[in-house]
C-alpha cells in the first residue's frame, strides 16, 4: 500500500490561505439576502396624476395605496416612487423596462405587451367577458392560471389583478351595433379588438390611450374605445358629442393588472415579498369598486356636458359576438400559438 508523502510546509501555508480567502465568499454566495436598509421601488404608468389618495385617477391612486401598505408592512424597508403620465417610460416600452430593470412595478395594461406576447391577445378579445364578475373570476380559472404563467416566464409577476370595462366616444353618434363603425375613424384597443372593428368597417388607428385627446384635438379621429377611468380623466368630452358607456354591456374588458419586474421581487426577502403580495391581493376590491363607479361617473359627466349618453343591450351586445366568432376569435385560433386551446379556457371561465 502506498502513502503519499507529506506536503510541502510552504505548499500547505499557501492552500491554507487560499481556502481562508476562498470558503466566506461561496458562504456568502449561497447565503439569502440582508436587509441593507431601505430599498426604492420605482413604479411607473401611463396615466394621469391623482390629486390625492381620495380624488383622481383611481390607477394612480392604487399605486400610491400600494406603496404606502407596502412600506407600513415592512417597516420603512420598501419604498416606493410612483412615475404617473409616462415620466418613468413609454407605454411600448413598459415590458421591455420591467424585464431589463428599467423599472420595479407598473400598473400595465396588458395590450401593451401584446406585440412581444401575442397570447396575451385572449385577454382583451370581444365579446368574451360579459361581466366584472366573470373578468374577476379569470385569477383562479385555467386561463389565468396561463397568463400568470406566461408573464412570470417572461420577467413579470402579477400583484393586483385590475379589469376595466370599455366605453365609447364618438365625435356624432353612439356607436352601440357593427353598422355603426362604417367609415369611423377609430382608436380600438390592440390586434383583437382592431380586427373586429376593421370587420365593421372602421378605418383603425393604433395609439395609446394617453395620445387619444391629442388625436381628437388634431382632427384625426372621429371615435376612440378605452376604459370610463381614462374617458373621463382626459376630457373627452370636449370634443365628443356622444358616448356608450360599459354600465350595462361592454364590448370588450381591459385588464389592467399591477405588475412587477420578476428580478426585482425575486432578489427581496421572504418578509417583504410576502408584504408585496398581500398589500396587492387587497387592493383588488379597491380597483373593481373604482372601476365600476367610473363607469357611472362617464355616464354623468356627458350628461352634464349635453353630450348623447347610450348604454348598449344584451341584443346588441349579441350582435357584437356573432361578428366576433368570425373575426377576432378566428384570427387569434390562426394566429397565436395554441390560440383555439387558450381561446377555449376563456370562454369557459363561468
Amino acid at each position: 500500500m502506498c502513502f503519499p508523502r507529506a506536503l510541502p510546509r510552504g505548499l500547505m501555508s499557501w492552500l491554507a490561505l487560499v481556502a481562508s480567502a476562498t470558503l466566506p465568499g461561496l458562504l456568502a454566495a449561497q447565503a439569502p439576502p440582508a436587509s441593507t436598509g431601505a430599498r426604492l421601488l420605482r413604479i411607473g404608468h401611463q396615466f394621469p396624476a391623482a390629486a390625492s389618495l381620495e380624488e383622481g385617477d383611481f390607477r394612480d391612486r392604487l399605486c400610491r395605496k400600494f406603496a404606502a401598505d407596502v412600506e407600513r408592512r415592512t417597516g420603512g424597508t420598501l419604498r416606493s416612487e410612483v412615475f404617473p403620465a409616462n415620466k418613468l417610460v413609454k407605454p411600448e416600452q413598459q415590458l421591455a423596462a420591467l424585464q431589463g430593470g428599467g423599472m420595479d412595478l407598473c400598473l400595465f395594461p396588458l395590450n401593451n405587451g401584446f406585440d412581444r406576447l401575442p397570447e396575451l391577445n385572449v385577454t382583451l378579445l370581444p365579446g368574451v367577458i360579459r361581466s366584472y364578475e366573470q373578468a374577476a373570476r379569470w385569477k383562479t380559472a385555467p386561463i389565468g392560471a396561463e397568463v400568470t404563467r406566461l408573464l412570470r416566464d417572461n420577467g413579470v409577476m402579477i400583484i393586483t389583478w385590475v379589469w376595466q370595462a370599455a366605453g365609447a366616444v364618438s365625435v356624432k353618434r353612439p356607436l352601440l351595433v357593427p353598422e355603426d363603425m362604417r367609415g369611423v375613424r377609430l382608436r380600438g384597443a390592440g390586434k383583437s379588438v382592431d380586427s373586429l372593428l376593421s370587420t365593421a368597417g372602421a378605418e383603425m388607428l393604433s395609439m395609446p390611450s394617453s395620445e387619444i385627446a391629442a388625436a381628437f384635438r388634431a382632427g384625426k379621429l372621429d371615435a376612440a374605445f378605452t376604459s370610463a377611468t381614462s374617458l373621463v380623466g382626459f376630457k373627452l368630452q370636449d370634443f365628443c358629442r356622444a358616448v356608450t358607456t360599459p354600465r350595462r354591456q361592454a364590448l370588450f374588458y381591459f385588464p389592467e393588472p399591477l405588475v412587477m419586474s420578476r428580478a426585482t421581487f425575486d432578489a427581496l426577502l421572504i418578509e417583504q415579498r410576502r408584504a408585496i403580495t398581500e398589500a396587492g391581493a387587497e387592493l383588488e376590491k379597491f380597483g373593481a369598486d373604482c372601476a365600476r363607479a367610473d363607469d357611472e361617473k362617464l355616464a354623468q359627466t356627458y350628461l352634464a356636458a349635453n353630450a348623447l349618453v347610450a348604454d348598449m343591450d344584451e341584443e346588441q351586445f349579441d350582435q357584437w359576438q356573432r361578428l366576433a366568432r368570425v373575426s377576432a376569435w378566428r384570427d387569434y385560433e390562426r394566429s397565436v400559438p395554441r390560440g383555439a386551446e387558450w381561446l377555449q379556457k376563456a370562454l369557459a371561465v363561468p
